[in-house]
């Protein structure tokens, strides 16, 4: 039973995270059609929970400033639910500060003692995927197995920005087009950035494919790297596109290969074929942060399943760069459409 159909969804992280938790909003409003569910998130991840149409409101953690007017918020809101599918010490405090009546979260925490409906489940054996884990919260409310479903609706402006860009670049609407994006945000081992400049290469020059390349600001050391490696004329998109655009750009692509990230799952969200570039390190494993539902969209580097990386102690380090282009490539024309192999 709940006290009201007001839940708060608690994914403080990234982006990926932030997309792999949206089937539970799509589960919830199945299940408790009147309900008015509402996301806190960082004010990076903003921007794509606003194009979920299942997400009644956002709560933005910096916008808080400080801890009582955080409280005080959440006492205003009235939620009846809050599910914890980032469990973070200062949010499951404050939530039974606020008094919020039903608490859901993992049982494995020290904190866990603020929720009064535990899960336990050991997120870190990586055994399950990350969907999975998130919809297992909604046990508590007597949803099992829910259907996963990932609904995105992209601004017309942000689509008809995308188009006028590609149209200004010479991009032919009828070429294949695929998006590299080499960064990770740090989140994983990375796929060799000169293996990414060899791929676009093969792509342009062999099959007639326009590449183009994303990332962060942050990335521009690398994707500097990639331009400095590349022969190809590549379309450089780095740090020029809002995350709406970014999902925009992928529902107009045929394929995106990337390392394990957000853009990725924005991918798979936008109904695009994906190529993965995992490591074998367990709590990264693609078992539950691989293109979900695409377990065939996946290259790794062929050793063993390690707990963590060493590089001064592992003989295949970095283990990354056995993955070879020739591979990546046989996947790639399989997978785009246009492509004569």
């Amino acid at each position: 039973m709940i006290e009201s159909e007001k839940f708060l969804l608690v994914r403080t992280d990234r982006i990926g995270d932030v997309i792999l938790s949206t089937p539970v909003a799509v589960a919830l409003k199945q299940h408790f059609p009147q309900a008015r569910i509402f996301f806190l998130v960082r004010s990076y991840t903003k921007e794509i929970v606003e194009c979920h149409p299942t997400v009644d409101g956002i709560l933005v953690e910096e916008e808080f400033g400080n801890w009582f007017k955080a409280l005080q918020r959440l006492r205003e809101e009235n939620f009846g639910t809050a599910i914890f599918l980032h469990p973070e010490a200062k949010w499951a405090v404050l939530s039974w500060l606020a008094g919020i009546p039903q608490r859901i979260g993992t049982g494995f925490r020290a904190y866990s003692v603020f929720f009064n409906r535990r899960v336990f489940e050991h997120r870190k054996v990586s055994r399950r995927h990350e969907v999975e884990y998130n919809l297992s919260l909604l046990r508590p409310l007597g949803i099992e197995k829910p259907e996963v479903k990932f609904l995105f609706t992209i601004p017309l402006e942000a689509e008809e920005r995308i188009e006028a860009l590609l149209a200004n670049q010479g991009v032919d609407p009828n070429q294949p087009l695929v998006i590299l994006h080499p960064g990770s945000g740090g989140s994983a081992l990375n796929w060799p950035v000169q293996k990414f400049a060899q791929l676009a290469d093969e792509l342009f020059y062999q099959h007639k494919v326009r590449v183009v390349v994303t990332g962060v600001h942050s990335e521009k050391k690398l994707i500097d790297e990639f331009f400095r490696l590349t022969k190809a004329p590549v379309l450089r998109l780095d740090g020029q596109l809002s995350l709406k655009e970014l999902g925009a750009l992928l529902r107009r692509a045929n394929l995106l290969i990337a390392n394990s990230t957000g853009p990725l799952h924005l991918a798979v969200a936008m109904g695009t074929e994906v190529i993965g570039l995992y490591c074998p390190i367990r709590p990264c494993h693609p078992d539950r942060w691989g293109p979900y539902g695409k377990p065939t969209s996946v290259v790794m580097p062929p050793v063993g399943e390690c707990q963590k990386c060493n590089p001064s102690r592992c003989p295949h380090y970095n283990c990354m760069d056995k993955i070879s282009v020739k591979d990546v490539l046989k996947m790639a024309e399989i997978n785009i459409r246009g492509i004569v192999t």
